[in-house]
């Protein structure tokens, strides 16, 4: 399995908080579902948040200093989940 296959696992299927460090930097995702909204996602990285609606939207936010979670994957330290 590889590092984007944990991750999205994490998140989607443990319905769990993912921590992260990042060049430093704290970050996570933090999934949430209500019937009246749906699917949502908050993405926090370094005191910024923003939320997004999908577990896609998730890995192609530019969120962590300007790059999407596919592309630093790698490069994470994993700290919560």
């Amino acid at each position: 399995m590889n590092m984007m296959d944990v991750i999205k696992s994490t998140i989607v299927d443990n319905a769990t908080l993912f921590g992260f460090d990042y060049n430093g930097k704290s970050g996570n995702i933090d999934p949430s579902y209500t019937p009246e909204t749906g699917d949502s996602f908050l993405l926090f990285f370094n005191g910024n948040e923003q939320s997004v609606s999908s577990i896609d939207e998730v890995f192609s936010t530019p969120f962590i200093d300007g790059k999407t979670l596919s592309e630093v994957a790698n490069q994470i330290t994993i700290t919560e989940w």
